[in-house]
């Protein structure tokens, strides 16, 4: 055999080559052949890598496409469905929200002028600190070794002055727990809620180191001026979380814990503080217990849980069940909702305590494997679901719903059920579940930059039906008050310089607060400076008749915002002699924002057509046609007569 013969079958076999999975099971579950593709790895190279391609999990978007913001991350609803599913969907599967926001709308009165978000200065300090720290260690990393230190005997060390000024400044770090992107010490339930008394409502919400309750009303969305009571938890003890349960407050600060009480004597209100506790590690959640309502759970960095009984005021302590290598960033917190167990939730797991024997029963840690990014997707918030078996919880990228039914006999395990891509620029720390329509939920979710804000709705009776849901919605973002400004400054409205309204609209979100009024549900969001915006959620259908004032509104309540008036310095001046000479004056006649190029469209009166058609100022050709009516026949058809006519007769002749 030549050689150009070996060649040609060697093309031959290279084209008659196909590569097919033979030992996949197409009825095999996807679980099972993704397994098999894995393990499956050198045998099979270019199915891998077409696999790898379509779903596997990658690191981050952030490298690969930079141009791409990071939180934009692209995601159609999942769903789990049932072993029988013949993997088809029904048309309309992806819904969209049936209701519509309006533009939110101011309705607190402004406060705290002169004073800063305390929420980004926390984390600004902690930058500064960390930029100066870096600028030390590219000091020292240009130093020889020799320069470093040395020791001269036993008992002295001789070294730089500026390893000195390393160490000194590094004891300055001002919170060496604290390493973030978010302020995790405001996650939780944030600090805002509704009570009510003796059928009156109220609101509950904190600012800095202050409780304030003010006299609600929650169908005219209208906040009192005079607020009923206050309590102060000290200087530079700022409130971080607030909740309530059956005349029973408690704040969380970063050190301490309060508990009040509320009295009612001859129709006022008062406070009395119950108890006061201390921790060394900063706190990181509290939360009542939504069956034993007397019950509070407290929660530390170090995974340390105090379960305080409110009637006796004891406490007791367990250390919760994880794995963590360090104390850094280390949220979590305690959620109890049912009668037999309590929920732990980390930022990567989720455990399930007995509350008889304080003991984990079940612990579901696969986060990692059910997201698209597996490098930064921690778990931030949670909450349960209408139905107290299933449990909500968010991360930096999506919104997942967790099946918590648990049975040791039928080796049923916690498993997500479904998943949603939110969309938020920050991680969510404040979520909210509610009925909503019929057998449906709404899910609130915000995050603490003021335009995060996300709404889905979703099946109530998913652990109740005999089917699989035949639906899933796509998270829906309503418009934030940012969107409002801009409209504002449209109309020449918010336009003060002197007070520029920016940064006091960009003011971090420390509360959420959904309430439901008839078809429509307001959202409202508290800062932590105490402004308190809402949004309206009512059906497309009815958004035509509310008339749109959010713009006016925000203007008016802009005008009591006046700064501390500040002396200008110049800075420097800059040299603009070449082109003083080009500026030209601007004539005294000249209209101000009037566009020269739009063409305004001339209109004719009657009396002007008729004026003009009985002095012959219309050109000729036109007063031709002018008086023809529309029944009269301008043009010959007598060549149709050809395609119409039944007699042969006619068409001869």
């Amino acid at each position: 055999m030549s050689h150009e013969d070996s060649k040609i079958d060697l093309i031959k076999k290279r084209k008659e080559a196909t590569f097919v999975a033979q030992e996949l099971d197409n009825n095999a579950p996807v679980d099972k052949i993704i397994e098999q593709l894995e393990g499956q790895l050198k045998k099979n190279n270019n199915i891998y890598t077409l696999y790898s391609q379509t779903v596997r999990q990658r690191r981050t978007t952030a490298s690969k496409y930079r141009d791409n913001k990071h939180f934009l991350l692209v995601g159609h609803p999942l769903n789990v469905f049932s072993e029988d599913w013949d993997g088809g969907v029904t048309t309309g599967y992806f819904e969209t929200f049936s209701h519509k926001s309006l533009l939110p709308k101011m309705i607190s009165l402004i406060r705290n002028i002169d004073k800063k978000d305390p929420v980004t200065e926390y984390m600004k300090k902690k930058m500064i600190w960390q930029d100066t720290m870096q600028d030390y260690k590219r000091i020292m990393s240009r130093m020889s070794r020799k320069r470093k230190y040395e020791w001269i005997n036993d008992e002295v060390l001789e070294c730089p002055k500026q390893l000195v000024e390393i160490a000194a400044y590094y004891e300055q770090n001002p919170d060496p727990y604290f390493e973030s992107s978010y302020n995790w010490y405001y996650a939780g339930h944030g600090n805002m809620l509704m009570i009510s008394l003796n059928g009156l409502d109220y609101l509950l919400h904190s600012e800095f180191s202050c409780l304030y309750i003010s006299h609600f009303m929650r169908y005219n969305l209208l906040i009192e001026d005079d607020t009923v009571v206050t309590f102060d938890c000290g200087e530079d003890l700022n409130i971080l979380e607030t909740i309530s349960s059956q005349y029973i407050i408690a704040l969380r600060t970063k050190h301490k814990i309060f508990v009040l009480k509320i009295h009612e004597t001859d129709g006022s209100i008062q406070l009395e503080k119950l108890k006061e506790m201390e921790s060394t590690l900063p706190f990181t959640g509290i939360s009542f217990d939504e069956y034993h309502k007397n019950i509070l759970y407290v929660t530390t960095l170090d995974y340390k849980l105090t379960v305080v009984n409110i009637d006796r005021m004891t406490g007791r302590s367990r250390q919760l069940r994880g794995n963590f290598t360090s104390l850094i960033d280390n949220w979590s917190t305690v959620i109890g909702s049912d009668r037999g167990y309590f929920t732990h939730v980390s930022k990567g797991s989720i455990t399930l305590y007995d509350k008889r024997t304080n003991s984990a029963f079940q612990r579901w840690k696969n986060l990692r494997r059910i997201t698209d990014d597996i490098a930064c997707n921690d778990i931030s918030v949670a909450s349960h679901a209408t139905d107290k078996r299933l449990l909500y919880f968010g991360t930096d990228h999506h919104l997942f719903l967790m099946d918590l039914r648990y049975n040791k006999k039928e080796k049923n395990k916690l498993k997500v059920v479904q998943r949603w891509t939110h969309g938020m620029q920050c991680l969510p720390t404040y979520m909210s579940v509610c009925k909503f329509d019929f057998n449906k939920e709404l899910v609130t979710l915000s995050s603490q930059w003021c335009e995060d804000l996300c709404v889905v709705s979703n099946h109530a009776d998913r652990l109740t039906r005999h089917t699989d849901i035949s639906s899933v919605t796509i998270p829906y973002r309503p418009p934030s008050i940012l969107q409002v400004l801009n409209e504002a400054r449209e109309k020449m409205l918010c336009c003060d310089l002197n007070n520029p309204l920016e940064n006091r609209l960009s003011t971090s979100i420390t509360g959420l607060l959904v309430l439901e009024q008839d078809d429509k549900y307001n959202l409202l969001m508290l800062n932590s400076l105490g402004d308190v915006s809402y949004h309206t959620l009512c059906p497309q259908y009815m958004t035509a008749f509310f008339d749109d004032t959010s713009t006016e509104v925000l203007n008016d309540w802009s005008k009591a915002y006046k700064r501390q008036p500040k002396d200008l310095e110049v800075s420097s001046v800059e040299d603009i002699s070449n082109i003083w000479k080009k500026l030209k004056r601007i004539p005294d006649d000249f209209k101000l924002g009037e566009n020269k190029f739009y063409r305004k469209e001339d209109k004719f009166s009657e009396k002007e057509i008729y004026d003009a058609v009985e002095n012959e100022d219309i050109d000729s050709g036109l007063l031709e046609i002018w008086p023809k009516t529309g029944f009269e026949e301008t043009r010959d058809e007598s060549s149709l007569n050809l395609f119409f006519c039944n007699d042969d007769s006619e068409i001869k002749q």
